[in-house]
């Protein structure tokens, strides 16, 4: 879906899926699996590499099995690129055959890693054939903005045409592009958010990312959070994303990924900043994998970490209207 927005001195390209059947809530509740940091296409002319894409087939299944998510949220390096050679595109069917087999709708966002392969692996190329398949809600956005993955999504209410909430995505570059989230993206973020805001109402709404910003460190070495951050958070161009994260005021999480042995989450100002579980064998870390699990429901939001071995560890409760963190 394609508008343009009169909002004050900007035009705002809005951009949201129109692929399959819309997300909607069940029973009250909206389920998402974050599977990030993937990395299928590691050496893979190595006995190592496709050894450990079975691996990592073997968490996304355990996931969807035990949690059966309305939803897959792939935040970026679903592919170590750089190591594929030609076929960057099986790659990807490969990647997204859990989710096929479990009948489970999913979006992309992209990494910096993702489109570093010889042939067909540009971030256009991997966008366009994700969108071949009929579960796919991923958006290739608005073409005069820094990356390619900047859209959003919006779940409806059960047996209704009404939004109850949305999921904003941003594209932190990097492999073929710089890595950074620019002053246009933010702009975009924020305009979109307020233009939304008009026409759904105050709905929740969470966001995603591949790399977090360094304010994410900052605030788990003085916030209140569960987790790990094992990895330091680099300097990423990204000059008021965290500033506008904040002044939004229905936006109540964002996850992210990339470095691979954090899973922290944070809050702050009615606010839950996290890092997705390494869900992937590919790529460095000795930590179990998992996956973030997010749920959105009409009073809160939950979100925990589901294990590979199907434990739960780090389950936290945000209760939208009155702050309230409760951890389990």
């Amino acid at each position: 879906m394609f508008l343009n927005v009169l909002y004050g001195v900007y035009v705002v390209v809005f951009i949201c899926s129109t692929s399959g059947e819309p997300l909607r809530f069940k029973d009250g509740k909206f389920k998402i699996a974050q599977f990030t940091d993937l990395h299928y296409g590691e050496d893979e002319f190595t006995p190592w590499g496709p050894i450990q894409d079975k691996n990592s087939d073997h968490v996304m299944h355990s996931v969807l099995t035990a949690e059966k998510p309305d939803f897959v949220l792939f935040t970026g390096d679903t592919l170590t690129g750089n190591n594929i050679g030609s076929n960057a595109t099986e790659y990807w069917k490969y990647v997204l055959s859990p989710c096929l087999q479990h009948d489970t709708p999913w979006a992309h966002v992209f990494g910096n890693h993702d489109d570093l392969s010889v042939e067909h692996g540009d971030r256009d190329t991997l966008m366009k054939y994700d969108q071949t398949f009929n579960l796919s809600h991923s958006v290739r956005g608005p073409r005069d903005l820094f990356g390619v993955s900047n859209y959003f999504l919006p779940i409806y209410g059960e047996g209704s045409d009404r939004v109850e909430a949305v999921i904003y995505m941003l594209d932190s570059g990097g492999g073929q592009i710089e890595e950074q989230v620019t002053p246009e993206q933010i702009t975009w973020l924020y305009h979109t958010y307020h233009v939304n805001m008009q026409e759904y109402g105050p709905v929740h709404s969470i966001l995603t990312f591949h790399i977090p910003p360094p304010e994410f460190e900052d605030l788990f070495n003085t916030g209140q959070c569960t987790g790990y951050l094992n990895n330091t958070v680099l300097p990423l161009p990204s000059e008021g994303l965290y500033k506008t994260i904040l002044s939004l005021p229905n936006l109540h999480l964002v996850t992210t990924g990339h470095y691979h042995e954090n899973d922290y989450c944070c809050s702050t100002e009615n606010k839950l900043l996290c890092q997705g579980r390494h869900s992937g064998y590919g790529g460095y870390s000795d930590i179990a994998r998992g996956s973030r699990i997010i749920q959105l429901e009409k009073d809160k939001l939950q979100t925990w970490i589901r294990m590979e071995n199907r434990n739960i560890v780090d389950h936290i409760i945000l209760k939208y209207h009155n702050f309230a963190i409760q951890e389990s």
